[in-house]
């Protein structure tokens, strides 16, 4: 396995294997080359398996934006079903941390959905704490095939790790 930041030519692949997701991944990629952010992806045989978005522009979310400013955040973590249970997430985690850390920041936070504890479990495994300051609600635009964006929302905890 690799990891290592999109380029643009990866757009299509990243595509392909994870769905109607285009816009995210060509966001992602346009906030790279603005330099606020870092999109990296975990490749297998050459296909693209998993990938983290490292965002170091403010949080959207306002509670985190006072709380943690200027702590860039670890957002869509992502691994191919198949390849599930295997380490990539930890690794592309970790590279995320990495990237963090060689920009200069000395922390990290991520969002974990409350109905989802076993990514909670992880990321206390990796060394997160919770934040302390309660459930926050991020949202954010989803474009799906064919239809109009739709608002995403999701209660949330946010925790964070001293690198």
């Amino acid at each position: 396995m690799e990891i290592r930041p999109a380029a643009a030519g990866d757009l299509e692949p990243l595509v392909a294997v994870f769905g109607a997701e285009r816009r995210f991944f060509a966001d992602c990629l346009a906030t790279q080359e603005a330099g606020g952010g870092v999109l990296l992806v975990a490749w297998v045989d050459g296909r693209p398996v998993g990938d983290v978005f490292l965002s170091l522009g403010p949080a959207d979310e306002p509670e985190v934006r006072r709380h943690l400013p200027g702590v860039p955040t670890l957002v869509h973590l992502e691994v191919v079903g198949p390849l599930q249970r295997r380490g990539i997430g930890t690794a592309l985690v970790r590279a995320g941390e990495d990237v963090a850390r060689r920009l200069g920041h000395d922390r990290v936070a991520l969002g974990v959905g409350l109905d989802n504890p076993g990514a909670r479990r992880l990321y206390e495994r990796l060394g997160y704490t919770d934040w302390g300051r309660g459930h926050t609600v991020a949202s954010w635009r989803e474009h799906r095939p064919g239809g109009a964006p739709v608002t995403v929302t999701e209660t949330i905890d946010m925790l964070v790790k001293r690198l």
